[in-house]
């Protein structure tokens, strides 16, 4: 005999359980629903990783703006290839940056490749990262100065030397559009020894000399001259916060021209790129921030780069 309640405790258990398809179904929809979902999300962190690095390139500009204040000069560039003792651009805005206790520490008498500062090399500088960059986690590049020297922190905003010729061949890739295969021919709009123009010369607002720019001598006008920009420092052995021979770019190489292992190159590509969409960032020189497209006209993107060429152009759209 069955009581009532057992006759309803019965009836309640009666209900039916999801089929294989139906739960194959409601699988699906989840995925497409996270496959909508995914991309947004991504792009969401991207725009933050993006704003972040407008921020760092502004700080950098500020601390540019207050030495030049303090000094009546920016820093140079860099005071010479290699090895010598003294600063460069980046060490010599350390102070105003909040890096007094680094700036004090490095023995400026020795070259940065020098025991005496093997541990201050290595320190890390979160404000000269780009966050879209993988090698954000790793900033202190090992195979910095063609594997030849301690490991010690890349650099991701390197000032600008405009359109001047960076070095040698290798530093211009072969793989890029035939309008520019002249920039390693000696028919470059800038500066370059044996092209009539004397060694040292820089056509930007820094070089690789010791040579310090005054912000009036910015003929061309601050918001249309480049002062700095991104660039990956993985792409170029010598980009480093402590190099003595890359803590800068140029505009002779074109926007995002990315390495190839398997190009002659390797890790000599140092013109000015990203990992962000389709373009970089760049400061001018009044402090302003722009997103320069990977296609930006190559000569307007070089007429950019001079501090004093008497071009006539304007920062295109992003």
């Amino acid at each position: 005999m069955v009581l009532s309640s057992d006759r309803r405790n019965t009836r309640g258990h009666s209900g039916r359980a999801f089929t294989l398809v139906e739960l194959l179904v409601v699988i699906a929809i989840i995925g497409i629903l996270i496959a909508l979902l995914l991309p947004a999300v991504q792009a969401a962190r991207e725009a933050a990783r993006r704003s972040q690095c407008v921020n760092n390139l502004k700080q950098v500009g500020l601390a540019l703006f207050n030495y030049d204040s303090a000094y009546k000069k920016l820093p140079y560039g860099t005071n010479g290839c290699c090895t010598p003792p003294g600063t460069n651009w980046v060490t010599a805005i350390f102070p105003l940056m909040d890096q007094q206790n680094l700036f004090n520490r490095i023995d400026f008498n020795r070259g940065f490749k020098h025991a005496n500062n093997a541990d201050e090399v290595k320190q890390i500088i979160p404000g000269l990262i780009c966050p879209s960059d993988p090698d954000a986690s790793r900033p202190i590049m090992t195979r910095y100065a063609a594997q030849s020297a301690s490991p010690a922190m890349g650099l991701w905003y390197p000032v600008s030397m405009g359109p001047t010729q960076m070095d040698q061949c290798p530093f211009c890739p072969d793989r890029v559009p035939s309008d520019t295969n002249f920039c390693c021919q000696g028919n470059n709009f800038g500066t370059n020894a044996g092209n009539g123009y004397p060694a040292g010369s820089f056509a930007g607002m820094f070089g690789r000399t010791a040579r310090a720019m005054r912000l009036a001598e910015i003929n061309d006008g601050l918001s249309t001259t480049i002062m700095a920009g991104e660039t990956l420092p993985g792409h170029c052995q010598f980009m480093g916060v402590y190099s003595h021979n890359f803590p800068l770019s140029g505009t002779m190489i074109p926007v995002n021209i990315m390495e190839s292992a398997a190009g002659t190159n390797w890790f000599r590509t140092c013109g000015y790129k990203s990992l962000h969409p389709a373009g970089a960032n760049f400061m001018m020189g009044d402090g302003s921030v722009h997103y320069f497209s990977s296609g930006i006209d190559y000569r307007i993107y070089n007429n950019l780069g001079t501090r004093s060429g008497k071009e006539t152009c304007a920062i295109p759209a992003s």
